[in-house]
């Protein structure tokens, strides 16, 4: 929906909607799947990384610590690992583990591996062609983990760590790294299930969760075009309290969070929440009270399943819309089994367009050195043509042309085979300042694997995903708030390869 301005998408500009010119390009809604709001009569939402932004590293480095000091305590391991310390954006969201080598990968659309690290150390080109050129990452079974949430860039970054470690450090492995990193699994999630993380987040809630000032007029724009809120989080009762309470009525709300919503499900199990058949529990005034919240006529349900949640909406399948983080959990899920419309939250959208707004003069830079490159092979091949024509004419006249007429056509060979060999040596020139600029310009969005959504030109497994799974996307839920209540979100026109430059020629 927003205008595609970059040339290197190849994709011709197209007007923006009435009304989006003013927004921030960070701040806009974009759209996969065109999608008409009137249609949409129920809007539900996750809570963690949707409604509750966090303090990124701050988290992190809780979870972080909180695994490695239980891998000591509950697994034996070794006590030198309490040095190890936090490495923040090491891990970005749609990184695969392969847990038998002790590899983080990053995979481009085809699920071909375009760069790799062991531990913590980059993978040589040779060497990680070596190893995944001759087959495409298979996620299924246990051999891979991708990172799909945020929650699991601090599992994924000590894990690396780890290997470092057992194979650098104590020089042999202390365990094999799969079992190596299933313990790290189990212990970050007993830290989680036994309330060492949240416990922390509860003391000092300000700490970890990032309020947003715009959350509050967003839910009451949705509430006032007539359509039905609802909360749906894997959260406890208790933690969706203190959190939604500190987002809203710790924000100058004049309400109660709960007066945002129709109805509020907690510890709902997704996903497999979006596909069985459970009936809610409804929590009565004793379990409200023990959670911190006050009785009152919006229902909190534990547990469930989509179609009850639909019954008691009124709303199902299309006329549902529902925004998440988790391309497999939340976005795939709801699209497949209820039939839900999907809006994905990908808070590093906002920083990562940030910066390609700011390095577009060194991209059109870069574009040039493109062209250029395939007009010196273009012309490289004319002349290489032509020598050869030239070569045909001199041998064919052999014995027929005169002597001063065979020189000549060996002086244009030779000068067309120098000519040829500057130009060659002009293209590795210019391809080693292509691979230098791009390899400086993607360390400005993250030093270790570069872009979120792409792999060179084309589009990351996790870019590919988000493409493929969600309606919309956006890198925060106020961001609908710029928009009026009948917007039609529209996709851009796809464009083939045979159809680019057809509109501007």
């Amino acid at each position: 929906m927003a205008a595609r301005a970059s040339s290197r998408d190849h994709v011709a500009t197209t007007e923006l909607y009435v009304g989006e010119w003013h927004i921030e390009p960070s701040r806009r809604v974009f759209v996969n799947r065109n999608l008409k709001m009137r249609n949409i009569h129920m809007v539900g939402f996750d809570m963690d990384y949707t409604l509750a932004g966090y303090d990124k590293h701050s988290l992190e480095r809780l979870a972080y610590d909180a695994t490695r000091d239980k891998l000591v305590q509950e697994r034996a391991y070794p006590p030198a690992i309490l040095a190890l310390r936090y490495i923040p954006d090491f891990v970005i969201r749609g990184l695969v583990v392969d847990k038998g080598r002790g590899n983080l990968l990053k995979i481009d659309q085809y699920n071909y591996v375009t760069r790799a690290y062991h531990g913590t150390r980059l993978i040589p080109s040779a060497e990680r062609k070596a190893m995944y050129r001759n087959s495409r990452i298979k996620l299924a079974g246990d051999k891979y983990v991708s990172i799909d949430t945020l929650f699991g860039l601090p599992e994924a970054t000590l894990f690396c760590q780890l290997v470092d470690h057992f194979d650098l450090t104590e020089k042999v492995p202390y365990k094999d790294n799969a079992r190596l990193y299933d313990d790290v699994r189990e212990c970050i999630d007993r830290a989680h299930a036994d309330d060492t993380i949240k416990r922390e987040i509860c003391r000092d809630p300000g700490r970890f969760v990032v309020r947003d000032p715009q959350l509050p007029a967003t839910l009451a724009a949705f509430r006032a075009q007539g359509k039905k809120l609802f909360l749906l989080t894997n959260s406890e009762p208790y933690y969706t309290q203190i959190v939604m309470h500190y987002l809203l009525h710790d924000a100058g709300a004049s309400q109660d969070w709960r007066d945002y919503f129709d109805l509020v499900v907690v510890s709902a199990q997704k996903p497999g929440f979006y596909a069985n058949d459970r009936p809610f529990e409804r929590l009565d005034d004793d379990e409200l009270a023990a959670a911190g919240m006050r009785p009152g006529p919006v229902p909190v349900f534990r547990g469930g399943g989509a179609r009850h949640l639909q019954e008691l909406g009124g709303h199902g399948g299309d006329e549902v819309l529902y925004v998440g983080d988790h391309t497999f959990g939340d976005i795939l899920r709801a699209k497949r089994s209820p039939g839900w419309r999907t809006a994905m939250l990908v808070e590093e959208l906002k920083s990562e367009i940030e910066v390609d707004r700011a390095l577009a003069g060194e991209y059109q830079a870069v574009d040039r050195m493109l062209s250029r490159r395939s007009q010196i092979v273009l012309e490289a091949g004319r002349l290489r043509r032509r020598m050869q024509q030239l070569a045909h004419r001199r041998v064919a006249g052999e014995g027929i042309l005169a002597p001063a007429d065979l020189t000549h056509l060996q002086q244009q060979e030779l000068a067309d085979a120098l000519r040829i060999q500057a130009l060659e040596a002009e293209v590795e020139a210019v391809t080693k300042a292509i691979k230098e600029r791009r390899r400086t310009l993607d360390g400005r969005f993250n030093p270790y694997w570069g872009k979120l959504f792409k792999c060179g030109e084309i589009n990351s497994r996790f870019g590919q995903q988000v493409r493929a799974f969600a309606c919309l996307y956006t890198s925060a839920v106020s961001n609908f708030v710029a928009y009026p209540e009948s917007m039609y979100f529209r996709s851009s026109r796809e464009i083939m390869p045979h159809e680019m430059g057809l509109e501007t020629s």
